[in-house]
């Protein structure tokens, strides 16, 4: 693990991960239509889905809804944090699945990967804006090398707001959403509290927010090919590309 840093300190603690998993991840905006659009996307690509990689995969958000539409598929799920991984488990039984745990901010992270590729479909989810820049480089090259020829990589993910007036937005956003998901839930937070548990939530210190325009750039730059961002809110973007040559 990579011990001492914020990220690491925050999704450690299983009081936290269940916070985020009933409070706010059912509350990200647009959830379903970014789910969509990467099912969209895999589909739209035209390859058989033996093996797929979820990475940073939480509690297998991605991973079931791929599996929902490729039932035959063998999902690996990979997270440094023990308790999304124990949040996966029971979702995700090994045999066929693997879940392995691993911190793709640590040197060697790629090694027990090695052996299940090549992947027909990379995913990863919220999980890799915690890498600094230089090191969201080097996990998208490495995920180039994982991909099958002809396989995609989609990345759902939170980026850098254009202006702090569109971060703003953004939070107001978020707040007013996962106000809405408690709502549903029966859970009788004010929008206030929510917006304080939100703001001041501890994993956001966590965040290291690239441009989507930036990071299509470096996935362009590894040797992607239909490089786009295919959908995106605010801070909320879906983007990646897939890997030449095209069978």
């Amino acid at each position: 693990m990579s011990s001492g840093t914020p990220r690491a300190e925050v999704w450690q603690s299983p009081d936290l991960v269940r916070t985020f998993l009933d409070g706010v991840r059912g509350g990200i905006p647009y959830a379903a239509d970014q789910i969509g659009m990467m099912t969209r996307l895999v589909r739209e690509a035209d390859i058989e889905v033996a093996r797929f990689l979820d990475l940073g995969c939480g509690s297998g958000t991605l991973a079931a809804a791929l599996l929902a539409e490729h039932p035959a598929a063998q999902a690996v799920l990979v997270d440094f944090s023990e308790p999304m991984l124990d949040a996966a488990r029971a979702s995700f039984p090994s045999p066929p699945h693997q879940l392995i745990l691993a911190d793709f901010n640590d040197p060697g992270w790629v090694e027990p990967l090695q052996s299940l590729a090549p992947f027909d479909v990379v995913v990863s989810g919220y999980a890799i804006h915690h890498s600094t820049h230089e090191k969201k480089r080097e996990i998208y090259a490495t995920v180039y090398d994982l991909l099958a020829p002809g396989g995609i990589f989609v990345n759902v993910e939170h980026v850098n707001p254009a202006t702090a007036w569109v971060g703003h937005v953004n939070d107001e956003l978020f707040v007013d959403s996962i106000h809405a998901n408690h709502e549903r839930l029966g859970n009788s937070m004010t929008r206030e509290q929510v917006a304080t548990e939100y703001v001041y939530r501890p994993d956001k210190a966590a965040n290291i927010l690239a441009p989507v325009e930036d990071q299509c750039a470096w996935l362009r730059e590894i040797g992607f090919v239909d490089v786009d961002c295919y959908f995106k809110v605010l801070e909320l973007a879906v983007f990646g590309g897939r890997k030449f040559p095209i069978p």
